[in-house]
């Protein structure tokens, strides 16, 4: 067996699912119908989660300090929440919307981010996420500004399953598109892709003197992330 055979195999073993962690999804699933009265809270959970997911790609995979990857959380939701109430109520739908419209703003950003050290990451991250916030309050005719945007009103997941008050709904939404992001981010990270972005973590310098293209794979991980 050849020494990219034995990476290859060492990479899939990586993706296996350890015997403990469908449990720990079929309680998480569990949780909105075992404590209903806290389904709002189980969905604000999968939601911080999963903003949780997308920065350790960034700073715990790949190494790239960022102060700013709310603005990027944010600019994903004010999109499917105005395409919501201006184009279509899908949900389905505004959550594609809302990927595109972020990864479009991280593909720009990431230009910037590449460049400078980690002091300037910082400074040039937390600047973006400043100029964000500014425009969010002053555009007040298009997000709502301090007040929050208004007159959102989601249609049913799949024409079937209703939004409702307690938020069982938002809860199971919230969840599911946590798991298939994770499991595609689990797969990703374990890939020949992300060992090339844990060599960049480790050590920048090695890792362009082995030939990994490092301001590509820059610019792609914080476009996905």
């Amino acid at each position: 067996m050849t020494d990219s055979s034995r990476a290859h195999l060492s990479l899939l073993d990586a993706t296996r699912w350890r015997a403990w962690e469908p449990l720990l999804w079929l309680a998480a699933f569990a949780a909105p119908l075992v404590l209903s009265q806290y389904a709002a809270i189980v969905n604000e959970i999968a939601i911080v989660a999963l903003f949780a997911l997308s920065l350790d790609l960034v700073l715990g995979f790949t190494g790239i300090v960022s102060l700013g990857h709310a603005a990027f959380f944010g600019f994903g939701a004010y999109s499917a929440a105005l395409f919501a109430k201006h184009v279509m109520p899908d949900p389905l739908v505004g959550l594609a919307v809302g990927i595109a419209t972020s990864t479009l703003l991280g593909a720009f950003a990431s230009f910037t981010v590449q460049r400078g050290s980690d002091l300037t990451r910082l400074m040039v991250t937390l600047g973006a996420a400043l100029i964000l916030l500014e425009l969010a309050n002053k555009l007040d005719w298009l997000t709502g500004g301090a007040d929050g945007l208004q007159g959102v009103v989601m249609g049913p997941v799949l024409g079937r399953f209703e939004f409702d008050l307690a938020g069982r709904t938002a809860a199971f939404y919230s969840l599911t598109v946590l798991l298939v992001l994770f499991v595609v981010a689990r797969r990703l990270v374990h890939s020949p892709f992300g060992a090339t972005l844990k060599a960049i973590r480790d050590n920048r310098l090695r890792a362009m003197a082995i030939g990994i293209p490092v301001g590509s794979r820059i610019t792609v991980a914080y476009t996905i992330a």
